[in-house]
């Protein structure tokens, strides 16, 4: 790819951006137009330094900030009517942060920069820029009236407001940005002809002739044209992955048949563009990366669908398996609030490793991931299937994308395996979560008529088992116990009853007492109806190494109390798993008996 082609890519991808965040910086957003249109003029008449650094928009940043305030000279969208009363509040709010503070905010909320790039770009050490990016986050709260978890709500809808502008052709910039390299040329030329020339009474040349203007412009060579060498050395890389390589709009409907699908966009950045992604490469030293966006028309009586695939070319095989393994931790350890890990799968067969992950992001409006992860040779490739609404999970169509995308790869000489007979089989869930061997809020579904996130309590020593019925009265402390630990799930600033949770207890013996320990509950819980009047078990599910109960107490003639409990066993590892429903606010028994069995798949990762 040509240095004009690369950045032609790059002013396509990051000028909306950009926009957005001179914008959000000034209130001013014909100011700021004009901020990020002279910076990407600049950015072509460096662009031979820039384009050899790992992130070029931490060069633009900078850049568009001091252009955009330059510009900038009132708060102008005060006498602007057509901005939302909404949209104005927050800019008012954010005008009444310090400079450096609401950078560090916006280059926090709206840009995919780590903590660490974040502090190095404002210009302070970690411990200070985290103090004023949690400053910055407060006071706009309070000036704006609403929780810290809106923040990022309210800043989108300047993403919105800033979508449709007009831009000039990449060409126009670059023909700006050349004649404004040789106009610096030249004036650098023209001001060593003065210097000569002021200083000519104590300056001979190497004749003892003093300089004259015509003598020294016989020595000013011409500016170089552009791609001459200017003796270092500046090698490019030969063509390697092309868009050409991205999977088609054909290939698409072969993967996912019945629609009709096309592309929205291709470009040479993954950026934020995935659900989970930490950063902006999975190999952070990949020199090369493409992503293509496609979008499902509508179907009368089908969900909207959307899919994104990205690819990375890492140096080598070595580092794209680092990045595969950093690509499978993002969704397989997601952070984001009510994302729910449902199934993990897999792949063999598909180039030099592959695995799908099924999610659900439960917060309104509600939508279904299928991520497939594949590498083959030093191409590290992500399928991204997205259904709106809670629909099973479409792995059948996502693997054959991900089959399709590696086999498009895999034949080039950069390319590893292709597919032979690829086949997905579920694996438990990877290790995640602190402490891995525990239940984390990536594993726990919403409760019915609970719009807010769960969150778990820090795990202490279980001393006292809250996950026990009055039936079982179990322990996990105690001679022979090892790694015992407990911990409760609550829903914050939910109106709930204060009784309302999810509780985990675990805890390791050596296998044959775990399994007597696991029989006791069971043969507890069994005679249970017996031993006390007025509680009724009813067993809800099992097998060998895991069952779940329904337990009803009747505390007075009108109040009775329910509780879920399931206990699993694996090894000698043992797993209690307890829930008190709210009335209306419960679990389903297939969700209920789910987090067991999930909760059985962490202890897995338990020392032994």
């Amino acid at each position: 790819m040509s240095d004009a082609e690369r950045f032609d890519a790059f002013y396509a991808a990051t000028r909306d951006r950009m926009l957005v965040l001179a914008f959000a910086m000034t209130g001013d957003l014909p100011a700021s137009r004009g901020a990020v249109r002279d910076s990407y003029i600049a950015a072509w008449h460096h662009w031979r330094k820039i384009k050899r650094r790992e992130d070029p928009e931490s060069w633009m940043r900078p850049h568009v900030w001091s252009h955009a305030q330059r510009r900038h000279t009132a708060r102008i969208w005060h006498r602007d009517r057509r901005i939302d009363p909404e949209l104005r509040a927050t800019l008012d709010a954010l005008a009444k942060l310090p400079v450096t503070s609401r950078k560090a905010l916006l280059l926090t909320q709206l840009t995919a920069t780590s903590r660490q790039e974040m502090a190095r770009e404002v210009g302070l050490p970690l411990a200070e820029a985290e103090q004023r990016l949690q400053s910055a986050t407060s006071q706009f709260s309070l000036h704006r009236e609403v929780p810290s978890t809106s923040v990022r709500r309210l800043l989108d809808a300047l993403i919105a407001h800033c979508a449709g502008q007009r831009w000039p052709r990449a060409t126009i910039i670059r023909r700006a940005g050349t004649t404004r390299r040789r106009t610096h040329a030249l004036a650098g030329a023209a001001l060593v002809v003065v210097a000569l020339v002021g200083g000519g009474m104590l300056v001979t040349d190497d004749h003892g002739v003093r300089p004259t203007l015509a003598a020294a412009g016989d020595r000013i060579t011409t500016v170089p044209p552009e791609g001459a060498a200017t003796g270092s050395s500046d090698h490019e890389p030969p063509p390697q992955i092309t868009p050409a390589s991205l999977l088609s709009t054909a290939q698409m409907r072969r993967a996912v048949p019945g629609r009709h699908w096309r592309v929205t966009g291709t470009d040479p950045q993954q950026s934020s563009t995935l659900p989970c992604q930490r950063r902006k490469y999975a190999d952070p030293k990949a020199p090369t990366s493409l992503v293509r966006n496609f979008t499902a028309r509508r179907a009368k009586g089908k969900p909207q669908l959307a899919a994104v695939q990205t690819m990375e070319l890492s140096t080598d095989a070595r580092r794209a398996g680092v990045g595969y393994q950093a690509a499978n931790r993002w969704f397989a350890d997601c952070a984001i609030p009510q994302m729910q890990l449902l199934s993990v799968r897999r792949v063999k067969g598909l180039g030099d490793e592959a695995q799908q992950f099924a999610l659900r992001a439960w917060q309104k409006p509600a939508m279904t991931l299928v991520v497939g992860v594949a590498r083959t040779g030093r191409i590290t490739t992500m399928t991204l299937t997205r259904t709106a609404g809670a629909a099973p999970p479409d792995l059948a169509s996502n693997l054959r994308m991900l089959v399709s995308a590696v086999d498009d790869l895999c034949p080039t000489t950069l390319g590893g395996r292709c597919s032979a007979g690829p086949r997905a089989v579920p694996v438990d869930a990877p290790t995640a979560g602190d402490p891995p061997m525990m239940l984390s809020e990536l594993d726990l579904p919403p409760a019915a008529g609970v719009q807010r996130p769960w969150a778990g309590t820090t795990p202490r020593q279980a001393i006292k088992n809250l996950a026990a019925t009055g039936c079982d009265t179990s322990r996990f402390h105690g001679p022979g116990w090892k790694h015992d630990a407990t911990r409760t799930f609550l829903v914050p600033g939910a109106k709930l009853a204060p009784a309302f949770g999810l509780t985990e207890t675990v805890g390791r013996l050596p296998e044959p007492r775990a399994r007597a320990f696991v029989d006791g509950i069971r043969s507890r819980l069994a005679s249970c109806s017996d031993r006390q009047l007025g509680t009724k078990v009813l067993r809800m599910a099992g097998d060998q190494d895991m069952t779940v109960w329904r337990v009803r107490t009747e505390v007075t003639d009108k109040q009775t109390v329910t509780f879920f409990m399931g206990v699993i066993r694996r090894g000698g590892a043992v797993a209690q798993v307890g829930f008190v429903p709210d009335g209306a606010h419960t679990l389903t028994m297939p969700q209920i008996v789910g987090v067991v069995r999930r909760a059985g798949q962490r202890l897995g990762d338990m020392p032994g």
